[in-house]
């Protein structure tokens, strides 16, 4: 029979599992600290913190030496800045008040049969070299193509606060900005995040810029937030990044991969090898790439020119303006006519960066399940 140990100074908890035909039995802080330390722990693991600003010093040291045992939390209310310091511990389940056995017991068991860490969101960021090289286009048609090839939701947020153009590339007009989520960050959830993003036909979800210009500087703490909670919530998280704004630059510590696009021209071919260096030197060089937009083979400048320049190799996708203006014209990603040589060389670029081989399977249930947290 399963082993429950709960974390708790109110019984009913363990009368509650106990109830539901569960082996539960209560712990104190004491024998918390000494699970951390010894080669045997119960499967899960129930911590009571209501009433608590924070979990119990010794639960990240139990995740790491028993990653195999699952925890649920229970809260007296679903805090942000606590489900966030939770999910950095390990936990995968939260319930709170008011508790009823029923829920504890649906917790506890969705841990027990899945209790496998599930991926969490991976995040591109794209990056142009100068402006008009086509940086939104690429994270619009890679949004949009990943959205196409994964059951899961794709976000992408437009931090082009002053001019951003990402809901053109949709046809759609937001209700709400990227300034909107900055600035009730502390209300990041699953619900806030349904409430604040534009949901396109595409399928993918738009935190877009802001409809008029706004002389706003983003918070570069709230921004890291914004982005660590985008990675739970969501399977694939694309960025649109301002090279101009060093606050948003300086906040890709989640990203997986950091596209910097340039075009051929050597103004864009320089300014790409300056800022690719600078983001390697900050995040490694393994998480920093480069492509060509617009690219041409007949063009004075070849791709092995620019491949040394920014000092490593480049993706490229090729020259056809049209389509792309067209496109944006029709609010319809490019990446959606499905007979178009843009649209297929772009589907690609976007599957090869996600690595994505075949259909990702639905995530399980559950609040933390959800936001289930891995380090990308």
């Amino acid at each position: 029979m399963p082993q429950i140990a709960v974390l708790t100074r109110d019984d009913r908890l363990v009368d509650m599992l106990r109830t539901s035909g569960l082996k539960a039995s209560a712990i104190d802080g004491a024998e918390l600290a000494r699970y951390a330390r010894i080669t045997e722990a119960p499967q899960v693991l129930v911590v009571d913190v209501r009433g608590e600003d924070q979990l119990p010093p010794s639960l990240a040291a139990f995740r790491r030496q028993h990653n195999g045992a699952g925890v649920v939390l229970v809260v007296s209310a679903l805090d942000p800045r606590l489900m966030l310091e939770a999910m950095r511990a390990g936990a995968s389940e939260c319930v709170a008040e008011p508790v009823s056995a029923k829920t504890l017991d649906e917790a506890v068991r969705r841990v027990l049969t899945n209790n496998v860490p599930q991926p969490a969101g991976q995040l591109f960021a794209f990056i142009g070299a100068k402006g008009g090289v086509g940086a939104s286009t690429l994270a619009v048609n890679t949004a949009a193509a990943l959205g196409r090839t994964s059951s899961n939701q794709v976000l992408l947020i437009d931090f082009h606060v002053h001019h951003g153009d990402t809901a053109l590339f949709f046809g759609v007009e937001p209700r709400f900005s990227v300034l909107d989520a900055l600035d009730n960050i502390h209300r990041a959830d699953e619900s806030f995040f349904a409430g604040v993003v534009e949901k396109t036909e595409a399928g993918v979800h738009l935190l877009a810029s802001p409809s008029r210009p706004r002389a706003a500087v983003i918070d570069p703490k709230r921004a890291r937030t914004l982005l660590e909670s985008a990675a739970h919530m969501y399977r694939v998280t694309v960025l649109d990044v301002p090279r101009s704004d060093p606050t948003v630059v300086d906040s890709l510590d989640q990203a997986t991969t950091i596209v910097v696009v340039t075009s051929q021209e050597i103004t864009s071919i320089h300014s790409a090898g300056r800022i690719a260096e600078m983001l390697r030197q900050r995040y490694g060089p393994g998480r920093v790439k480069v492509v060509i937009n617009r690219f041409q083979r007949d063009a004075v400048i070849a791709r092995e020119d620019v491949e040394r320049v920014v000092g490593a190799g480049v993706k490229h996708i090729p020259s056809d303006y049209a389509s792309a203006l067209d496109a944006l014209n029709t609010g319809r990603p490019v990446v959606l006519e499905a007979d178009n040589r843009l649209a297929k060389s772009l589907a690609t670029f976007a599957k090869d960066l996600a690595g994505v081989t075949r259909e990702q399977a639905p995530r399980p249930s559950g609040v933390l399940a959800r936001l289930a947290w891995r380090r990308a």
